[in-house]
């Protein structure tokens, strides 16, 4: 089963390289779903240890990932880029029993060097669409006048579910 996640990397907090805060450092990040990751978000060059990035990918995910990654970066002086951290979203904080398909997750997740360091927290938004190849459903509905429904005046809307498969 495969659907489309849209990830929105809003920002990150009290980014930490060495166990001290970030001051004039270019961040970037990125999102990587099993082997496949999303192209690097643009730089932040004045948000030290508070960058905001608002970078928005939509990446394929097959029902078998269990885990989605965002890492964050900082581009060196000379060009090099590193590594500040990484945070490990399980894909059952966004997909599953509580959360449906179309739901906006806002989610903030601690960041860890290589070492397993606390060294900031990153704030994404992730949104599960349906792939196009999947069961969609359509709603057939009518509306109609009525006077009252539950102490409101106005149209109600009344409706069959249909499922349809796409192919």
């Amino acid at each position: 089963m495969t659907k489309t996640l849209e990830i929105d990397i809003r920002s990150a907090e009290g980014l930490k390289i060495n166990r001290r805060l970030i001051k004039k450092k270019k961040t970037f990040a990125v999102a990587r779903i099993g082997e496949k990751s999303s192209r690097p978000s643009s730089l932040d060059d004045s948000g030290g240890s508070n960058p905001k990035w608002n970078f928005k990918s939509e990446m394929p995910m097959k029902g078998s990932v269990q885990f989605i990654s965002i890492e964050v970066f900082y581009r060196t002086r000379c060009g090099r880029e590193k590594q500040i951290g990484e945070a490990r979203i399980p894909a059952t904080d966004f997909m599953g029993r509580y959360s449906h398909e179309g739901h906006l997750n806002f989610l903030s997740y601690r960041l860890r060097d290589e070492y397993g360091d606390k060294c900031g927290i990153v704030n994404v938004s992730i949104v599960v669409k349906p792939h196009s190849t999947e069961t969609t459903m359509f709603m057939a509905s009518s509306s109609s006048e009525t006077p009252s429904i539950d102490g409101y005046r106005g149209r109600a809307v009344t409706g069959l579910p249909v499922w349809r498969v796409t192919t």
